[in-house]
């Protein structure tokens, strides 16, 4: 089943989102915390028999002329995103995904056509952006995928145009780190520090109200288990 949101702002709950500005991510990201639920009112995700958490329906807010598809399949959780490029445009997708756990694993899919530009990013518990949020990236005018660690971004590897890739991404929350593979492979991107604290409780992709954000990206298999 395939849901499609393509009005000027959808709102999934009573507040809607508002703009951030630019963080010392440098990214402009558009803010839910208020439009995301509680940890309290979402209580603990359930968990397969694989020990995967379960992905639930995301929370949209669009603006602009951006769209954002789910897609849903036998392979998991996804999302389509056809972005607007100018910079009123937007796309935010937040899963709660309440998994008490510091160390997680979360796995997705991305084919992104040339020139798209996309964030995929897990939320911690900190009460800062940066210590809410651990970011990955691909950014206009590159191809690369990037983490957004303590210093700065990072760029793990290349994220190649018009093909499937998997990513995965292990977050320790104790040690604050972040490892990025590409393909299977390990990258650049291999004990990032960051400032984000656990446990994890979701995870968000957006397009983002930057100039030069947009384009195709469809996000296939996403999933989120404990690591050990």
């Amino acid at each position: 089943m395939k849901y499609s949101y393509n009005l000027a702002f959808v709102c999934f709950v009573a507040a809607c989102a508002t703009s951030e500005g630019a963080t010392e991510e440098g990214a402009g990201d558009v803010d839910t915390q208020n439009a995301e639920p509680n940890a309290a009112d979402v209580g603990q995700t359930d968990q397969a028999a694989s020990g995967e958490f379960s992905i639930p329906e995301p929370y949209v807010t669009t603006g602009g002329s951006s769209t954002a598809s789910v897609m849903t399949s036998l392979a998991g959780a996804g999302l389509q995103l056809d972005g607007g490029f100018e910079p009123a445009s937007y796309v935010v997708a937040s899963y709660p995904v309440i998994t008490g756990a510091m160390r997680v694993t979360a796995d997705f899919t991305v084919n992104a056509a040339p020139g798209a530009s996309f964030t995929y990013l897990l939320r911690g518990t900190g009460g800062g952006y940066s210590s809410r949020y651990v970011r990955v990236q691909r950014v206009p005018g590159s191809d690369a995928l990037q983490a957004v660690g303590t210093n700065g971004a990072v760029a793990c590897g290349t994220l190649v145009s018009g093909q499937p890739t998997p990513v995965t991404l292990v977050f320790d929350g104790a040690a604050r780190t972040l490892d990025v593979r590409i393909a299977g492979a390990p990258s650049a991107c291999t004990g990032v520090p960051t400032r984000t604290s656990g446990p994890v409780t979701g995870l968000r992709v957006n397009d983002e109200t930057l100039q030069g954000y947009g384009g195709h990206v469809e996000l296939t298999n996403l999933s989120l288990s404990p690591s050990p």
